[in-house]
This record gives C-alpha cells, sequence and structure tokens, in this order.
C-alpha cells in the first residue's frame, strides 16, 4: 500500500517547476547552463574533493565548457545582460561523446564547482512525494550487469521518475568511461536531464533505509531520441575520476 502511494504521487508533481529556478542553495537536479550556446542540464552528485576544497557536483561533461577560462557554469540559464545568474566553474577532462570517444578511460562527466551561493547534499525527493533526504553512499561499478532495489532520477526536463520495482542495469562496453543502460520503461528522462542525479531508494517499512547514488543521465538509445534505453554514467567511476567524495551536508 505504502509503494502504491508512492508511485501515485509520482504522477502529480510534475506540476512544480522549480527545478528550473534560480536556487540558493542548489541541489540534485537543478537547472543549469555552462556553455554560452545554450545547452540545458542538471545538476547531478553532491561531491567535495577528497583533498579538501570547495563543494559542488557531477554533471554530464557534454553539458560544460572545456576546463580553462571561461568555463562558467550559471543556474538556471546564462544572462546576456550580465553575470547575475553565474555560479561556479567547470573542471572537465571528461568527453562530450562516449561512444566515439578513442580515450576509452574518459567518462562523460565533469564537476561543477558551485561559487556564489551555497550546496546542499540533501536529494529533493519531494519532487517524488516524500521528503528530502541526503544521500548514504555510492553504488558499485562491477562492469558488469546489476540489480537495485528501486531507481529513481530527478532532473529539469521530466522531474522525478522510476520505479519501485527491481531494475537490472545493463552494462554497455560500447562507451568510455562506465556506462549502464536502463529501459525508459523504468526511468523515463528527457535531454535536457542530462546530468541529473539517479538513485536507488531502500525503503524500510514507512520509512527510508538508504539512498545510493547510482550515477548521472548522460542520454540514450537510439541516439537520435525516442530513446528506448537511458544511458547513466556510473557515479563510482566518475567520482574517482576526478578524486572527489560523496556530499552530504544540510
Amino acid at each position: 500500500m505504502w509503494k502504491a502511494v508512492l508511485l501515485l504521487a509520482l504522477t502529480v508533481v510534475s506540476v512544480f517547476a522549480w527545478l528550473r529556478d534560480r536556487e540558493n542553495p542548489v541541489y540534485p537536479g537543478v537547472q543549469i547552463n555552462s556553455k554560452s550556446t545554450g545547452e540545458i542540464c542538471s545538476a547531478g552528485i553532491p561531491v567535495y574533493p577528497t583533498s579538501g576544497g570547495s563543494l559542488g557536483f557531477i554533471t554530464a561533461s557534454h553539458c560544460t565548457d572545456p576546463s580553462g577560462p571561461g568555463n562558467n557554469v550559471y543556474q538556471p540559464n546564462f544572462s546576456w545582460g550580465g553575470d547575475n545568474n553565474w555560479a561556479g566553474f567547470s573542471i572537465d577532462r571528461g568527453t562530450d561523446n562516449p561512444y566515439y570517444e578513442p580515450d576509452r578511460s574518459k567518462p562523460d562527466a565533469a564537476v561543477w564547482v558551485v561559487a556564489n551561493r551555497g550546496v546542499s547534499g540533501k536529494v529533493p525527493l519531494r519532487y517524488c512525494g516524500l521528503v528530502d533526504h541526503p544521500l548514504t553512499g555510492v553504488v558499485d561499478d562491477p562492469k558488469d550487469d546489476f540489480e537495485v532495489p528501486s531507481i529513481f532520477k530527478i532532473g529539469r526536463a521530466t522531474y522525478c521518475t522510476g520505479t519501485w520495482s527491481k531494475v537490472r542495469l545493463r552494462y554497455d562496453p560500447r562507451y568510455s568511461g562506465s556506462v549502464y543502460a536502463v529501459p525508459i520503461s523504468s526511468l523515463r528522462a528527457d535531454h535536457t536531464d542530462s546530468g541529473g542525479i539517479v538513485f536507488t531508494i531502500t525503503p524500510c517499512g514507512t520509512t527510508i533505509c538508504g539512498i545510493q547514488a547510482v550515477g548521472i543521465i548522460i542520454g540514450g538509445i537510439p541516439q537520435g531520441g525516442n530513446w528506448h534505453y537511458v544511458l547513466i554514467q556510473n557515479a563510482r567511476y566518475a567520482m574517482d575520476y576526478y578524486g572527489v567524495d560523496l556530499y552530504t551536508g544540510p
């Protein structure tokens, strides 16, 4: 009964638009814009450098400018009239297209280092009809098919989607980094959800035992649109690649 109520809630939260507004502090799923060409995406997994430093998020590499001068990130969008929406910068050593990337170690992942506002490490489960909750861990990266007890994502295009049913993530070695595919029937997503957080919830009766980061949305199959599968860049791989840890703060 509890799951049935939650599934009903998932069908009504799309009326809210706050993921597309200016936010402070920022949190997983909010709209971001890095490239002045108009690439709109979503914030992903909250992280901090293992050596200490500023908080930020793992997001998709194809959503950001290359590292170096001009690699600003805006939230919610690039402002032609000034930098009122400036929200930090990107560290991007990833790839914009993991299917054609010759360096197979590069993930479609970058780090948005947040500035000019705060960071919340809580997953905004209110978009799923639940109470916001911090992440409690990160799933493994077995480089093989594996199963999670549930799967959800939050992104600026389709908000919270997912299923309470068990889902098998299929490892796809055609992509660089570490990419897994999930049927869109289990995890609906669209283009500007790119970079958005994917997670699994372990329920304990009417409460939550834990929430683990699975990865970030990077696209779908077929590549041209009308996706049958959603592609996820594995969280553990992306975090290890950039040397960052999970942030679970307020």
